[in-house]
């Protein structure tokens, strides 16, 4: 007996090869068309957290000058180097990790530790999450230690005494002690923290050619070699590129939690400092796009695009130097 096919299935077909094609092909625009859409989203969500981040120490530091009467210090006077992120602990929720550290005892950072019971080895290879912006890498390859996206400025920079870690013109420095008073520029109108790019670890000869990207590393001087316009050249100066930029946030130096407005956001200059961390020229830097985040000495935080006007960028690095920023 001959079967007779349903008319419907003598009419159905499926798709040709060209039909397929343009299908995928569709496909793979609209995916392309989505994709950048994603990474922006979730790219100003990892910015927003990262704002809310700065934030919070904001908040921190006013907590703490309402305990102290001053702004918390850069750093404890040479060689207690316990950094300003450090006497920030018990007002970050830390209080725990802030008990832990031992202020009598200098802080060393070694590896492998010299003594795995040392307090303040054990609290430096803590990880912070506060201390750490989402869009970077977060981690420092190589590095034990606990890493801190946000610094806190020492000033403008300016040699030949406010590249000193000692004499910043700013409101954090070595065994500083600012009261708000003295901030006659305004606390609205002068940088407390900003962001910082991590390295991407390891150290090398400065001699030969440019590396790539001043995001990544610092040019590292010998001893303790001040830093200014000319030995912060990387052909002449003899040192090493340093790819642990913000190793530790335990630690109270230029490089890792200090840095100064020498250099304008995210600048084509690489940061300069010395091996005895006592001097710099650095830059305020992040993996956002057209600039940085800062954290004002009033609690707010504003977005400043790299191209920033310079004379601007270091008034707003100083406590009292005079300046009316206006528009930034």
């Amino acid at each position: 007996m001959n079967l007779i096919p349903h008319p419907r299935a003598r009419n159905a077909r499926g798709f040709t090869l060209i039909e397929l094609l343009v299908v995928i092909a569709i496909i793979a625009v609209l995916i392309a068309l989505l994709l950048p859409a994603v990474q922006q989203a979730r790219e100003a969500a990892r910015r927003a957290q990262c704002k809310n981040n700065l934030k919070q120490i904001g908040l921190a530091i006013h907590n703490y000058e309402s305990s102290h009467r001053v702004f918390p210090p850069g750093r404890c006077g040479y060689p207690m180097v316990f950094s300003v992120q450090a006497h920030l602990l018990p007002f970050v929720d830390g209080a725990s990790l802030y008990n832990v550290l031992d202020f009598g005892t200098r802080p060393v950072f070694t590896e492998p530790m010299t003594d795995p019971t040392a307090k303040n080895e054990i609290a430096a290879r803590m990880k912070i999450p506060l201390y750490l912006c989402p869009s970077d890498y977060g981690s420092i390859p190589g590095n034990v230690f606990g890493s801190t996206n946000y610094v806190a400025s020492t000033g403008s920079g300016n040699p030949p005494t406010a590249n000193s870690i000692k004499t910043g013109d700013g409101v954090m420095y070595d065994a500083s002690s600012v009261h708000f008073r003295d901030v006659t520029d305004g606390l609205s109108n002068t940088v407390a923290f900003s962001e910082q790019t991590l390295g991407r670890g390891g150290t090398t000869s400065a001699s030969g050619t440019l590396p790539g990207n001043p995001a990544d590393l610092v040019l590292e001087l010998t001893g303790t070699t001040a830093t200014d316009d000319s030995s912060c050249v990387a052909s002449s100066s003899g040192g090493n590129w340093s790819g642990i930029r913000g190793a530790k946030w335990l630690n109270g130096h230029f490089g890792d939690t200090l840095y100064n407005q020498y250099y304008a956001p995210n600048s084509d200059h690489f940061d300069c400092g010395n091996a005895s961390h006592n001097y710099g020229l650095t830059a305020a830097r992040s993996r956002h796009t057209g600039g940085v985040q800062i954290l004002l000495c009033d609690g707010s935080c504003r977005f400043v695009s790299n191209s920033v006007n310079l004379a601007i960028w270091h008034g707003l690095g100083t406590r009292s130097g005079g300046e009316t920023p206006g528009e930034f």
